[in-house]
């Protein structure tokens, strides 16, 4: 009799086996297809991209377990072929890209795997300034130092001050609109520490997959 996904066979069993009856052309079909279908979220730091990542996660929740925080979070059913697998929600619960990635040295299967980065002028990162999860993006509609119809600007850089790498990954840029926020794409982590403290109702900068 056969199992259903959600039973013991567990679902990074099932992406195996799809890795394992697809090869080349195929699997880069399933890949997509499998992206297409599954609702984005953040992963975990270090996590691989996402096809690998489902297929490597075998939802043993010792990530989860042993981010000191609680920031990851266990994806329920709308989460599609991503049920179960971890995943962060940066305006409830940062990353807080703890010293030693204590997430990334729980995972037994390695679907997540310590960082490491290059930057375009050669420069090699590793541990937490190497980490990836997205990018941050500034709303400017929704910002506090953008004018809008019914505000005047005002002066805020709690995302700045948020942001655990402060003047490189995010910093204050004078244009001729005034003083806001500018992202620096390449050496943001995509934490969501910024995201978790802006002030605005709806945040005036969301972290943004980069897949």
């Amino acid at each position: 009799m056969s199992r259903k996904l959600d039973e013991s066979q567990g679902r990074g069993d099932f992406f195996k086996s799809l890795g394992t009856l697809f090869g080349g052309f195929i699997a880069d079909q399933v890949e997509t297809v499998v992206e297409k279908v599954t609702p984005k979220q953040l992963r975990p730091p270090g996590a691989l991209s996402e096809f690998a990542f489902l297929t490597a996660c075998t939802r043993c929740d010792k990530c989860i377990e042993a981010c000191p925080q609680d920031s990851l979070i266990k994806a329920g059913p709308s989460a599609g072929l991503g049920l179960n697998a971890p995943y962060l929600d940066p305006r409830s619960m940062p990353c807080f890209l703890c010293t030693d990635l204590p997430c990334v040295k729980a995972c037994p299967d390695g679907a997540l795997v310590w960082p490491t980065r290059t930057l375009a002028d050669g420069e090699v990162l590793e541990g937490p300034p190497a980490v990836k999860i997205g990018t941050a993006v500034v709303k400017e509609s929704r910002c506090l130092t953008w004018a809008s119809e019914d505000r005047a600007p005002q002066d805020c850089q709690v995302c700045v001050d948020r942001c655990p790498y402060p003047g490189v990954a995010i910093r204050m840029t004078d244009t001729e609109s005034g003083r806001h926020p500018e992202v620096i794409d390449e050496r943001c982590t995509g934490c969501g520490l910024c995201v978790f403290g802006c002030p605005t109702p709806e945040p005036a900068i969301v972290v943004l997959l980069d897949r």
